[in-house]
């Protein structure tokens, strides 16, 4: 077994129990929602997250396009994740701007789990398309 081998088995098990962890998330948030006036926001807030593992399920058989997906759901969770920040601290007066609560809601844990899960799915895609050097 070569050690791209193993990096690649490494780097799919990390992202498929990253990707459960982000979903578990996604479940959690659901149950604890409270339906209010913004529901289609906290709808997304837990939604996108919930859609990780499947997401990573879908790299089995057809692996860019959950690369893609994963991008796609990382970069949606970060707004509507600085939309509801935005909305909370706008709300009680201490927003600066809103390039500052896009990066300190990036910050937070499942928004950078969820990008993790993002580069990590790109990683398995480079270890799995890399063509080993060839030899003379």
């Amino acid at each position: 077994m070569t050690s791209r081998r193993v990096a690649l088995i490494f780097c799919r098990a990390v992202t498929a129990l990253a990707s459960l962890m982000v979903s578990l998330y996604g479940v959690y948030e659901y149950a604890g929602s409270h339906f209010s006036a913004h529901a289609p926001l906290v709808d997304l807030y837990w939604l996108l997250p919930l859609l990780s593992f499947p997401v990573f399920l879908l790299s089995f058989w057809l692996h860019r396009e959950s690369v893609i997906a994963h991008c796609a759901l990382a970069f949606a969770y970060l707004v509507v994740y600085s939309m509801l920040d935005w909305r909370t601290c706008s709300e009680l007066g201490y927003c600066t701007s809103v390039a500052a609560t896009v990066t300190q809601t990036l910050a937070t844990r499942p928004a950078t789990l969820t990008f993790g899960v993002a580069v990590l799915n790109f990683l398995t895609l480079l270890l799995k398309s890399s063509r080993p050097p060839a030899s003379h």
